[in-house]
């Protein structure tokens, strides 16, 4: 039947693993995922020779998986003098009699002397980690996948209000406040002054890292009632400098070429 309820007794058997992963795939917006659970399939290497997968969920083709309990992983020994990449993925499988399995399998790339490429997977593989080997010995394991931002921390950071939170504020000299909502942030520079020509002032109180943007930006503010154009420095998440300055080009000397400035960013 083409429209069928899914959730509901029928009298017959009709739930397919084919209807799940439409389902899953429907609600969590991708059919090949992790989602995240527990240690989120952290890897870690007892050796150049063993890899321990962690626990996780995740969903190939719709249809979801877990695992429940750290699994050991085989890496084939590397060659002296040659690097290779080894992936780590989850492997869909299905049987002819229709018995169908996900189950962790280490892809073993071609060594070479010069830089290695990743080993060709499957449309039925979710890559997990890259093993990267250089002669016998295995390096830090790299990530492949991002987890799915669970619904209720999606929904907390939807409804998420900070209000206007001040960075700086001074009756006479103006003021810099940002607020938070719904994974957009808003910087607000209201006449501010007393910053000379050509300087860089730091506002002193930072943006908290989870409402910055990805990477440091610069935005342009304006002068009141003149063509000049200052600007300011917003710092990214992982921005080794992570705090806010105003740049100047003219002084900003009084309350008639303060400065003034709007700009929003998703967090």
């Amino acid at each position: 039947m083409a429209f069928e309820i899914v959730d509901g007794m029928t009298g017959t058997k009709h739930i397919s693993s084919d209807d799940l992963a439409a389902l899953n795939t429907a609600t969590v917006g991708k059919a090949d995922c992790v989602l995240e659970y527990g240690n989120d399939f952290s890897l870690t290497m007892a050796s150049a020779n063993s890899a321990t997968l962690g626990t996780g969920v995740g969903m190939v083709g719709g249809k979801r998986f877990w695992n429940q309990a750290p699994t050991s992983l085989t890496v084939q020994s590397g060659t002296q003098g040659q690097k290779r990449n080894d992936l780590v993925v989850a492997r869909y499988a299905k049987t002819s009699a229709g018995i169908e399995s996900i189950t962790p399998v280490v892809v073993k790339g071609a060594p070479t002397t010069g830089a290695p490429a990743d080993p060709a997977v499957t449309a039925n593989d979710l890559k997990l980690w890259r093993v990267p080997l250089d002669g016998i010995n295995a390096g830090t394991p790299v990530r492949l996948f991002e987890p799915v931002t669970p619904l209720a921390t999606l929904g907390d950071s939807v409804s998420q209000d900070t209000g206007w939170v001040y960075l700086y504020n001074d009756s006479r000299f103006g003021s810099v406040r940002y607020r938070a909502k719904g994974g957009v942030a808003t910087l607000l520079v209201v006449a501010l002054w007393g910053i000379g020509a050509n300087s860089s002032w730091d506002v002193g109180k930072k943006i908290p890292a989870e409402y910055l943007p990805p990477q440091g930006v610069y935005v342009p503010l304006a002068y009141r009632q003149t063509n000049s154009v200052a600007s300011a420095w917003i710092p990214g998440r992982n921005s080794a400098d992570d705090k806010l300055y105003i740049y100047t080009t003219t002084a900003a000397s009084s309350t008639a070429n303060a400065i003034h400035g709007l700009v929003s960013w998703v967090y």
